[in-house]
């Protein structure tokens, strides 16, 4: 994010342009108003820091100048002669923030960082939208899927509400982008959209980015961080895996959902939060709540509208629709000609089984047109070794040769997703739909 500093004070200017620059943003410095006008007239400013006494220049005469040129760049006034009346001044003029010098460092990043991430979902927003135009993106790809047309049509009920929505499936189904759908063609399409996989990180670490921290809250908290939820503040909060959080974190996210404040951690002050959240799973959610390793109340909580993604080997026929918009958006991401997918190679594609679903078929097909050389995909590269057999062979009757190639893909996916899950057993089992025992059976017989 490029920072235009306007100060008269040249070591104010140096300090903060090195604050910044070791985080990552792209400091620019002003001395007057006239400079400020210049460098906002020949580059792309992201964020203004200004100080309302610029020797003999008034800065509240500048903010409106710059409010009424570019309405939407956020800027936050800094000053050592402050008072109410200064401060009410600017909120009303157009400032997003008023700090007091000496400015507070980590206050300052902290403001910092939100509106970096309020940009950039900005333009992800614009940037997403504009892919909605066409109907087969809005709708990802035409469906002939029972399940699919179903979830279309709850989406396009939900998607101007703040009602929770759990969304249920295997990894690669699509859970994501259904999420974003909700989010970017209803009625909080201008809001944030955050994000967060909460199986990626330890407790801690999920505490700290769910509901952010307070300066020394702990070792290596240098400076307050705003939490997901705060950056969601009125969008939408998406928390990816939530069948793995703890119960303790579910115990704290359960009485964030129920009472709209929070604590930062270290923190004493209640924060009142506010977002529309939607949750994911590839976790069987029943299960866990028998087992007692997911609660009863928060599942209630979380689904109000649930919506259970099918598997892609369930709706084989959507295949070739879904290749085609895979392909379009290959051919524009790796500035590509790919227009011909050959008949046998789409009969492979339907035949395959998909253990990746739609993330694997996305894959699978970006590789082919990368490699590809002209406007004809010349081969596929299914990167697991069980892809379908492109020549069948009659052996016996038809009952046999069925038989025989449905024991070899059998093998095939059971050894693919024993290799996916390291070895184990349980976990294995549990992703195939089969128990324990089953899976042992079918591993003898087939020798792995």
């Amino acid at each position: 994010m490029n920072v235009l500093i306007v100060d008269d004070e040249p070591g104010l200017r140096s300090g903060l342009s090195k604050l910044l620059s070791l985080e990552g943003y792209q400091p620019v410095e002003a001395a007057s108003s006239a400079e400020a006008r210049r460098v906002m007239a020949d580059s792309e400013v992201h964020l203004v820091l200004l100080d309302l006494r610029l020797g003999g220049d008034d800065g509240v005469k500048l903010l409106r100048e710059l409010k009424a040129e570019e309405p939407s760049i956020p800027i936050i006034i800094i000053t050592g002669h402050g008072d109410i009346y200064s401060a009410v001044e600017c909120m009303k003029a157009g400032a997003t923030n008023y700090l007091p010098k000496p400015v507070d460092h980590g206050l300052l990043l902290s403001i910092l960082e939100k509106e970096r991430l309020a940009l950039r979902d900005r333009l992800a927003s614009a940037a997403f939208r504009e892919t909605l135009r066409s109907d087969s993106r809005r709708q990802l790809a035409p469906t002939t899927s029972a399940e699919m047309k179903e979830i279309e049509r709850v989406v396009e009920k939900v998607k101007d509400s703040d009602v929770p929505v759990l969304l249920l499936g295997e990894t690669g189904t699509g859970k994501e982008v259904i999420a974003r759908t909700i989010h970017y063609t209803g009625a909080y399409r201008d809001r944030p959209f955050v994000g967060l996989n909460c199986a990626s990180l330890n407790e801690n670490l999920l505490e700290s980015e769910l509901f952010g921290h307070e300066k020394g809250a702990f070792s290596g908290a240098v400076a307050r961080k705003i939490g997901r939820f705060e950056l969601a503040a009125n969008g939408t909060l998406f928390l990816d895996e939530i069948g793995d959080m703890s119960l303790s974190m579910q115990s704290k996210l359960l009485r964030v959902l129920q009472e709209r404040t929070m604590e930062r951690v270290g923190g004493t002050r209640p924060v009142s939060v506010y977002c529309r959240l939607i949750a994911a799973t590839n976790k069987d959610l029943g299960e866990l709540r028998k087992s007692g390793v997911f609660r009863e109340d928060l599942f209630y909580r979380l689904s109000t509208v649930t919506l259970k993604l099918p598997r892609l080997r369930e709706r084989a026929r959507d295949i070739p629709a879904l290749v085609r918009l895979f392909v379009e958006e290959a051919n524009a991401a790796y500035d590509k000609s790919v227009e011909v997918i050959p008949e046998p190679l789409m009969r492979r594609l339907t035949a395959y089984p998909w253990p990746g679903n739609i993330r694997q078929l996305k894959n699978v097909v970006t590789n082919a047109v990368l490699l590809s050389d002209g406007e004809e995909i010349s081969g596929l590269e299914f990167g697991d070794g069980i892809g379908a057999p492109e020549e069948i062979h009659l052996e016996g009757d038809l009952q046999a040769t069925v038989a025989r190639y449905t024991m070899e893909l059998e093998r095939r996916i059971i050894r693919a997703v024993l290799a996916e899950n390291s070895g184990n057993v349980s976990r294995t089992a549990s992703r195939l739909g089969i128990s324990r025992k089953t899976l042992y059976e079918k591993m003898r017989r087939h020798a792995l």
